[in-house]
């Protein structure tokens, strides 16, 4: 985003191509997230990515792809990500109800319903925030000079786009760790899923963001207001975690004869119910 903005005279010329560069490093990261996730979902029979981060993701690549990007880089990147999520879309539909069996069966057996509940509820507010963030110039942090959308000066769509994917990224993060710890298992996810997710959100989200605030501070300080590195610095503590947890889990899960992974103990419990019975 803001690949078409015009900084002011004391930044350099390459300060907008390079920060275009270094997020697009970060969309390169997460495709390859998408499709590992995609492929370790299908080989393990379990979805990779948490339910309510998967609305939140696809709803807002549909309203930044069909309203907020005007670059047809942008448009392109927000699309092909859309095509991605089929994968991680049918994933989640196929194998969610023998993953949530255990623990909420209704869950399971609507899954598909609830995801499509979510995504539009997704859409609504990202729409609703981003049509507020646009309808005057000048909102949010610092001089917006500079900053075009629609041909208008003052409208920063780099801004509203990181509070909306920072959101999502927390959700993303955080219930990434969660999930796999409440499971116990590797199903869905690896280490390289891991790195690359980590990867996409600390040079996408941050360090691009950041690259903006150093050489054009007037525009790009909402990166270090507290609510946002509270949002992207909690994200990136899930992440510094998230492989050590991984760790720990993998040491105690078990293959399945049909390649799915389960919790040592969860496998337990029906032999010690069964010894009862006896």
């Amino acid at each position: 985003m803001g690949s078409n903005d015009v900084p002011p005279a004391h930044c350099p010329s390459w300060v907008i191509p390079t920060s275009t560069a270094l997020l697009g490093i970060g969309v390169l990261f997460w495709d390859a997230t998408y499709i590992l996730m995609t492929r370790r979902a299908l080989a393990t029979k379990t979805y990779g990515m948490p339910l309510l981060a998967l609305a939140l993701n696809v709803s807002w690549e549909l309203v930044y792809a069909f309203y907020v990007s005007e670059m047809i880089l942008e448009k392109l990147g927000f699309g092909f990500w859309l095509l991605l999520d089929i994968g991680l879309i049918y994933t989640t539909v196929q194998f969610g109800p023998e993953a949530w069996r255990r623990t909420n069966p209704w869950v399971g057996r609507n899954i598909g319903w609830l995801f499509a509940l979510m995504t539009a509820v997704g859409c609504a507010g990202h729409y609703a925030f981003a049509a507020w963030w646009m309808s005057e110039p000048h909102r949010g942090s610092g001089d917006k000079t500079g900053k075009f959308w629609a041909g208008q000066d003052g409208y920063d769509a780099t801004e509203v786009a990181f509070w909306s994917a920072a959101l999502c990224q927390l959700a993303g993060s955080a219930g990434s760790l969660a999930m796999l710890i409440t499971r116990g298992h590797s199903g869905g996810t690896s280490y390289l899923i891991w790195l690359c997710r980590a990867l996409g959100t600390l040079v996408g989200l941050v360090l691009a963001n950041v690259f903006l605030w150093w050489f054009w501070p007037e525009a790009h300080g909402f990166v270090f207001n507290p609510f946002a590195v509270f949002l992207w610095g909690t994200s990136l503590i899930c992440d510094i975690a998230y492989p050590f947890v991984l760790w720990q889990v993998r040491r105690s899960e078990v293959v399945l004869p049909d390649g799915t992974l389960a919790m040592r103990t969860a496998m337990a419990v029906p032999r010690n119910q069964q010894k009862k019975k006896q």
